[in-house]
């Protein structure tokens, strides 16, 4: 079976490619995390007040669906920084 030579510019290219989606996995996971966090905090502050003006029953379901499907999104956003540690490593760099 031969092998597959790559020449250096394309090895260039193929390591600039690597960097260039990082980059993108990075700022989406940022772009992506703080409006989760203001999510997050403010249903949390809204379940406080709901239990304060004792109407938290009518709010406890609806606010934990929302933070629920949070939590769900912060994980996938998690999964960014999984695949973009995957990629520095084939790129053979550091964090």
């Amino acid at each position: 079976m031969d092998k597959v030579e790559m020449t250096q510019d394309e090895s260039e290219k193929i390591r600039e490619t690597l960097r260039t989606v990082r980059k993108h996995l990075s700022r989406i996971h940022h772009d992506m995390n703080n409006p989760l966090s203001i999510i997050s905090g403010n249903v949390q502050l809204l379940d406080e007040l709901s239990k304060a003006l004792k109407v938290s029953d009518d709010f406890d379901a609806p606010l934990k669906d929302v933070l629920t499907a949070t939590e769900q999104l912060t994980g996938l956003t998690e999964e960014l920084v999984v695949l973009r540690n995957l990629l520095m490593q084939l790129d053979g760099e550091e964090d």
